[in-house]
C-alpha cells in the first residue's frame, strides 16, 4: 500500500512539473503581433561550415525594400533537407546574383531548433522543413509565402530550381 502511494505522488509531481514547464515555455515564447505587422528581425550567420542563423533583435533593415528567402530546418538534417538547401542556394545564385549582392534579395538558412528561432515556427505556421519567401518594405514584413511544392519537386532538381526562381522572381518583381 505504501509503495502505491509513493508511486502516485511521484507521478503527480512529474505531471505537475511537466505542466508547469509547458506553461512557462508558452508564456515566454508568445508572439507580440501577427507576422504581417511585426518588424522582421535580421539574422546573422553563425561561425561554422553552414550559414545557419540566430536571431539578432532590433537589427536595422539594410534596404527599404527587399525579399528574404528562408530555408528553415532542424538540428537533424536528412539528405532531402540538404537537397532543399543546396538546390535553393544554387537557384538563387544562378538567377539573382546581382540582387543578392546589392541587398534586394537575402538568402538565410535558419535552424528553428536553436534558442531564439522558435518564433519562426509560429510566425510562418511551419509544420516541417520549409522554404519561405518574405517581402519587407521599410523594415516591416508585408507578405510571405511558404513554398510547399518543394516536397514534390525535390526529386527533380531542374523543376525544383525553376520553381524557386519563378517564385522569387515574382516577389522581386512586385517589390
Amino acid at each position: 500500500m505504501k509503495t502505491k502511494t509513493i508511486i502516485k505522488i511521484v507521478l503527480l509531481l512529474f505531471i505537475s512539473g511537466s505542466v508547469a514547464y509547458l506553461v512557462v515555455e508558452e508564456v515566454g515564447s508568445r508572439p507580440v503581433s501577427s507576422p504581417a505587422e511585426k518588424v522582421l528581425p535580421e539574422v546573422e550567420p553563425n561561425q561554422g561550415p553552414s550559414s545557419e542563423a540566430v536571431v539578432t533583435p532590433n537589427a536595422p533593415p539594410e534596404a527599404s525594400q527587399k525579399v528574404v528567402v528562408y530555408y528553415f530546418h532542424g538540428t537533424f538534417r536528412c539528405p532531402t533537407c540538404r537537397k532543399f538547401e543546396a538546390f535553393s542556394s544554387e537557384a538563387l545564385r544562378e538567377s539573382f546574383s546581382d540582387e543578392l549582392e546589392d541587398g534586394r534579395l537575402k538568402w538565410q538558412v535558419v535552424n528553428v531548433d536553436k534558442p531564439g528561432n522558435g518564433h519562426f515556427v509560429r510566425d510562418y505556421q511551419l509544420h516541417t522543413r520549409a522554404i519561405v519567401i518574405v517581402k519587407i518594405r521599410d523594415g516591416k514584413q508585408t507578405e510571405w509565402k511558404n513554398l510547399e511544392k518543394i516536397w514534390g519537386l525535390v526529386g527533380d532538381k531542374k523543376a525544383f530550381v525553376k520553381y524557386i526562381q519563378s517564385e522569387v522572381s515574382t516577389y522581386l518583381g512586385a517589390s
